[in-house]
């Protein structure tokens, strides 16, 4: 309704004079049995008080007929999302005297106490054009609403009128990351991060409109295009809002707030206790102890050369074990990001630096009880040699000639390292120290039972190693490497289709379309179909054994040299098909892999090679895990995927035997399973 038209109808009512030109008509009680209109509400006799008008946003919702009833327009009046609404009301209140005309409103049955409002008047009829009010949008969830308005006189005699209404849900664009609508939609209102100190991201939107960019420092717009597709370009570290205004004004206006920057890490379990900064240093409180680190975002936590490690998690406690006093420990934290942001400078992983207090153990025997062998290859064309056996925890230094410095491993067993064995490796993995300083897990093999020494620079270290097995066995020694021309080896060389390096395997990974990746041990709980999208197309991103065309290989000497060309295979870490082969005659390295489903323990699909020489066995590019759920009629409880990787490799060493060197040649396996679990409700 006109405003003009809302203000006339309160200027006749507050005159007693009707648009329609008559006198308002004596209403009738609540018990009249004459006939009502549809949607009606019965006004009370002309001596109780009644409701002349009930506007809402210059909406008349509410009246009198001329017959004396009350109108009421239910579920014809319909808020905008996020509006406020507004109230003009007149009532009417009859007595002699004193005259009182008081107004209440209740919603959803709810009394509103901060509108009742009331006054008082000399007039036997007392007509009152109540002051208008506003309900706030936040009081207004969106659905239906009743709101009731009761009039009381002097006499406590009511009349009440309920008006029920709709309030619109806000109709908020179908936005996505990335430059195709597809994927989860982004809602409106969230937060979008961006890690690193510069970056950018895009968004996607199924209908067309402008989207605004503003700085929220200086709130410049940076950039306003009309578009369905929209890329932040590079944004340097601040906060930002994006907005999308549909071309449909019945839509509303989405918007994400854009972090740029490094994330945040703090001392404790929330942003209360102590902030930290790249490379910052904090002093664990004792050793053994606990230090509680919390971000405001999740990622994934690691305490280099510990093993410790969290993901997907915004809190992490870093357990400092005893025999760490006096060390420096570092803390990994990489948040997640989305996987269409780019971080264009200064990556996104920060590292902070636990000093635990207390003074490290003595290299002394007596205290340090395991013992090290150190192992050598001069260059990458000869062979893995053990240097030296049985080393003893000592303050003297321990020389180890190489030039150039290539490889050189100090480790728990020779063997462990050469051929993957556990036979004669007591001590196991562990916790190493170069320095005082937890070794990070760059420097250390596939299951930390061996030290690089060769990954640092010539010169001497102190090195700690404690068991994770049994922390009572430790080591303790001086180590000092020198670039020089080592010893004229008085044994046999292993030739270069004797032995194949032993895989150093990284975590197997499935990774979807998104980039999300699911580890070993994960639990993903789904509650629809829907929710299996995800689950579609899974990649497998593991170790396997990769040809890198041929090598040419010499045997022999003079006019009895012989050449030919062997497979080149190398160790390498990526996608590759479920249930594939990589094994090449003449090669020293091999694997295979085989992936198997099961749902409740009970096997349901299986991917494997091919045991018939002649096939090919390419494997499957994908795993298509909602489809399999789908086959197994969608049946809830717990699915489980399990991938092994087999390792083959040939061996070679050169053992002494009654004062002789010899060759003793090998084919050794190593399994390396995950297992990623789904639970269908």
């Amino acid at each position: 309704m006109k405003k003009w038209v809302v203000k006339a109808l309160l200027v006749c009512l507050a005159t007693g004079t009707f648009l329609s030109g008559v006198s308002a008509p004596p209403a009738m009680g609540a018990g009249a049995t004459t006939s009502m209109k549809k949607n009606s509400q019965v006004s009370k006799p002309v001596s109780q008080p009644v409701h002349n008008m009930i506007i809402f946003n210059d909406y008349q919702v509410a009246g009198l007929d001329s017959g004396g009833w009350n109108w009421v327009k239910n579920d014809e009046f319909i808020l905008p999302p996020e509006t406020a609404l507004d109230i003009d009301l007149v009532q009417t209140t009859y007595g002699s005297g004193t005259n009182l005309n008081r107004s209440e409103v209740l919603l959803d049955g709810v009394e509103l106490p901060e509108y009742q409002m009331e006054q008082q008047s000399a007039q036997s009829t007392f007509r009152w054009q109540v002051p208008r009010f506003s309900i706030p949008a936040a009081k207004l969830s969106p659905g239906q609403h009743t709101l009731t308005f009761v009039v009381t006189d002097a006499r406590s005699q009511k009349s009440t009128v309920h008006v029920r209404f709709q309030v619109e849900a806000q109709n908020f664009p179908s936005i996505f990351e990335g430059e195709k609508p597809e994927g989860e939609q982004v809602p409106s209102g969230s937060q979008t991060q961006i890690f690193g100190m510069m970056g950018s991201t895009s968004f996607a939107s199924t209908v067309p409109g402008t989207w605004k960019l503003i700085n929220k420092t200086t709130n410049a717009e940076i950039r306003s295009v009309p578009a369905k597709v929209f890329s932040t370009g590079t944004l340097a570290t601040g906060n930002y809002d994006l907005m999308f205004i549909p071309d449909d004004s019945s839509m509303s206006t989405w918007m994400t707030h854009i972090r740029v920057g490094m994330a945040e890490l703090y001392v404790g379990t929330d942003a209360s206790g102590q902030k930290l900064s790249q490379g910052q240093q904090i002093t664990a409180p004792s050793a053994p102890g606990v230090v509680k680190l919390y971000s405001p975002v999740v990622g994934r936590w690691s305490v280099n050369g510990t093993g410790q490690t969290l993901t997907d998690s915004q809190h992490f406690e870093v357990v400092i074990p005893d025999m760490m006093a006096g060390m420096t420990m570092t803390v990994t934290f990489e948040p997640n990001q989305a996987a269409n942001t780019n971080n264009l400078w200064g990556g996104s992983t920060i590292e902070v630096k636990i000093q635990v207090p207390g003074a490290p153990n003595s290299c002394d025997p007596a205290s340090a009880t395991a013992t090290l062998d150190v192992l050598m290859q001069p260059n990458a064309k000869s062979t893995l040699m053990v240097e030296r056996e049985n080393l003893y925890s000592s303050n003297s230094t321990v020389k180890l000639y190489q030039n150039p410095v290539h490889v050189i491993w100090l480790a728990t067993a020779a063997e462990h390292v050469e051929r993957g064995s556990e036979a004669s490796d007591d001590e196991g993995p562990g916790f190493w120290a170069v320095d005082n300083v937890v070794v990070d897990e760059s420097k250390l093999n596939w299951d930390h039972t061996a030290l690089l020494l060769s990954s640092y620079k010539p010169g001497r270290y102190k090195v700690n190693y404690y068991s994770k097995r049994e922390p009572r066995q430790s080591w303790c020694g001086y180590i000092q490497v020198i670039e020089d021309s080592p010893p004229i080896p008085s044994a046999p060389a292993c030739a270069k289709n004797e032995a194949g390096l032993a895989p150093a395997p990284g975590p197997i990974l499935l990774k979807n379309k998104r980039g999300s990746e699911y580890r070993d041990g994960q639990t993903v709980i789904v509650n629809s179909a829907a929710d299996l999208d995800s689950l579609r197309d899974l990649r497998l991103v593991s170790t396997y054994a990769k040809r890198n065309g041929n090598k040419k290989i010499k045997d022999g000497s003079g006019k009895d040299t012989i050449t030919y060309y062997m497979p080149n295979l190398v160790w390498t870490y990526g996608e590759m098909p479920f249930g594939s082969s990589q094994d090449y005659i003449g090669g020293t390295i091999s694997s295979t892999n085989k992936v198997q489903v099961f749902h409740e323990g009970k096997e349901i699909a299986r991917f494997m090679p091919s045991t018939n020489e002649e096939d090919e066995d390419k494997g499957e590019e994908s795993l298509d895990l909602k489809a399999i759920i789908a086959d197994n009629e969608n049946k809830p409880g717990v699915y489980t995927v399990k991938v092994t990787n087999v390792f083959s490799y040939k061996t070679c060493s050169i053992v002494q035997k009654d004062r002789k060197y010899g060759k003793e040649l090998d084919e050794r396996e190593r399994d390396q399973t995950m297992t990623f679990t789904v639970e269908v409700k």
